[in-house]
């Protein structure tokens, strides 16, 4: 630990060492990059994401058969029953008709045994040979009239065809999907976190969804669920629910696909107090002989020279924690820093 801390000493000391001011005569506009001065007990972090069905299904039916209908297109909506395909049904007519004759006669012969055991005139074991024979025809009709009712392949819910996997005339087997039904009023976030941040998910934290197509609107969301483990390295896969009052599909027109971007906002239990710079931000000042970084002004277009001190604790990846006359809010030359003197005016870049 005492290494761990020494090494990060001496990168903060080769940082505050290879900087410095530059001569006064140096004044005209400095172009400067920025950062947001961020407060501990509120660390913010975004990312991309996307929003994707709660609730979907691939339908398929039950049995192999050639399609004869494909009744839907892609991005139609549905209702709940309605016909999406069908396949043959002419041999699952054929045995539903036979299965169908064998249960009338069975019926008749259960009906006559019935009125035969009534007045003694047959056994009690032909009765039961009868009525295990009249058993055995109805569950093969119902059997029977099933598999017929299964060649028309239903929608379970309401909701509108996302993709078509085959189509019509195509012979299909058991289990395979015919189209991806989605409900779209069931609607989830996802977004991937690197497996080192997913701890901003699992502790207490706000967590926000801005959509694209609603820029500035934010609708507070809660964590549905979360991979334990990086599947292939690329980050943890996250899911959330929008569970925000405000958030309503009939008013705000979201639907699976949509862009937008998941702000989670970390309770920090480490340290309650004090304000965050990027590392890059915090020169050393040989004539005042101390660190110093500079705070945008935006009405004046001009930089702040603000004294601070700190510990040497860097947080994120490279954020110092730091103490002095600056504020969370506030914006710091993150890039340029080095070459900046109280009052400059500098030239912001974007990029």
């Amino acid at each position: 630990m005492k290494g761990k801390n020494l090494s990060i000493m001496a990168m903060i000391a080769a940082v505050f060492c290879s900087c410095g001011q530059q001569p006064a005569q140096e004044r005209g506009p400095r172009p400067v990059k920025l950062a947001e001065v961020t407060s501990l007990s509120r660390i913010e972090k975004s990312y991309s994401g996307v929003v994707s069905p709660d609730q979907f299904s691939d339908l398929a039916f039950k049995m192999s058969g050639p399609l004869v209908a494909m009744n839907v297109l892609e991005g139609q909506r549905v209702k709940k029953g309605q016909v999406v395909a069908e396949i043959d049904p002419i041999d699952y007519k054929l045995d539903y008709d036979a299965k169908r004759a064998s249960f009338q006669k069975a019926s008749s012969q259960m009906q006559r045994a019935e009125k035969l055991l009534a007045k003694n005139a047959i056994s009690m074991q032909e009765f039961e040979t009868t009525q295990a024979s009249y058993t055995n025809a109805k569950s093969a009709f119902e059997n029977a009239q099933n598999t017929l009712n299964d060649t028309k392949l239903r929608a379970p819910f309401d909701g509108f065809i996302q993709k078509k996997y085959v189509e019509n005339y195509q012979r299909v087997q058991p289990g395979q999907g015919v189209v991806c039904l989605i409900n779209p009023a069931k609607l989830q976030v996802e977004f991937t976190i690197p497996e080192t941040n997913i701890s901003y998910v699992t502790s207490p934290s706000t967590i926000y969804v801005e959509f694209d197509a609603y820029k500035g609107k934010l609708f507070q969301a809660k964590v549905k669920e979360y991979v334990e483990a990086s599947p292939d390295g690329a980050g943890v896969p996250v899911f959330l629910y929008i569970d925000d009052p405000e958030f309503d599909l009939k008013k705000y027109k979201v639907s699976v696909g949509f862009s937008c971007r998941v702000i989670v906002n970390i309770e920090n239990d480490v340290v309650k107090e004090g304000i965050t710079v990027p590392l890059s931000a915090v020169v050393f000042d040989n004539n005042l002989n101390s660190k110093i970084v500079f705070i945008y002004n935006p009405s004046t277009q001009k930089v702040e020279l603000r004294k601070v001190s700190d510990e040497g604790i860097i947080v994120g990846r490279n954020d110092l924690i730091v103490s002095g006359n600056i504020e969370p809010g506030e914006q710091v030359v993150s890039a340029g820093a080095s070459y900046l003197v109280d009052g400059q005016q500098v030239k912001i870049l974007t990029e």
